[in-house]
């Protein structure tokens, strides 16, 4: 008797067993089958960055008057971490990858992405930051050997993944339309710097890496231009003459960085 009870009971757990299994299985089916949830770009996610007058003020030196100002139109948490890297950027002007290969400068980068990932005054505020950490860092080429456009390259990159998230994004919108021209000026800055670096030659490795970012931001040469391209010959036409020409674009860049950014010398303006 108590045999044929243990069984009965068996059994009955094996069928509930069976039929959660079942269940499950439908329900899994049933999930499959609704439409994926929409994405929607941050920028889009909210009612909208309210207006901030004058955006191209956020990269020039006089950056951290507004800084408050710009930060009110962030998440909190964002804004807070934004604020506070602010007070991390350095003041004795090192060397650039010195810094940004120590703590505070891993802490500031992973603020930075956050940032660029963000809705338009965020990576508006990461661009800020960039530019501001670019006059208090050293990166003019120093020393011997292959090491001597290493900073340059370095900070380079970081304006490199800025441009290559948000610049086409924000060709058109008031916040980063002009303000990502000038990003890539700072850049082009940067990578003319590492590439004149050797002091005999120029380095071809660095100038090849720059024509191809160029023709992936840009694509001046193609049927169809980019609306980053568009934005370039509106607003630097001589630069964008030679990135078509396919000849001398890095070079272009630069003397228009050089006049646009005159402090940004690599010496933290000493």
């Amino acid at each position: 008797m108590a045999s044929m009870q243990a069984g009965r009971v068996t059994s009955t757990w094996a069928k509930l067993a069976l039929g959660a299994g079942l269940s499950l299985c439908v329900a899994a089916i049933w999930l499959r089958a609704l439409p994926a949830p929409r994405w929607t770009q941050p920028e889009l996610a909210g009612e909208g960055a309210r207006e901030f007058p004058q955006p191209m003020q956020m990269i020039s030196p006089s950056a951290k008057a507004r800084v408050d100002e710009l930060a009110a139109l962030m998440p909190p948490a964002r804004a807070e971490a934004y604020l506070a890297a602010w007070g991390k950027l350095p003041s004795d002007c090192p060397r650039a990858s010195s810094w940004l290969d120590g703590a505070d400068g891993h802490s500031f980068t992973r603020t930075v992405a956050q940032l660029t990932a963000g809705t338009d005054p965020e990576a508006l505020g990461a661009l800020s930051l960039l530019a501001a950490l670019a006059r208090c860092l050293e990166w003019e080429p120093d020393g011997l050997g292959s090491s001597r456009g290493v900073d340059a390259e370095k900070l380079a990159a970081q304006f490199e993944a800025w441009i290559g998230l948000r610049a086409e994004l924000g060709a058109d919108r008031p916040l980063l339309a002009e303000t990502s021209i000038v990003a890539v000026l700072a850049w082009a800055r940067l990578m003319r710097a590492s590439e004149q670096a050797p002091l005999l030659f120029a380095d071809k490795a660095v100038a090849a890496r720059a024509e191809a970012r160029l023709e992936a931001w840009f694509a001046a040469r193609a049927d169809r231009r980019t609306r980053l391209s568009a934005s370039l010959a509106a607003r630097q036409p001589l630069a964008h003459e030679a990135l078509v020409a396919g000849a001398g674009a890095l070079q272009a860049l630069d003397a228009a960085a050089r006049r646009m950014l005159p402090d940004l010398d690599g010496e933290c303006g000493r």
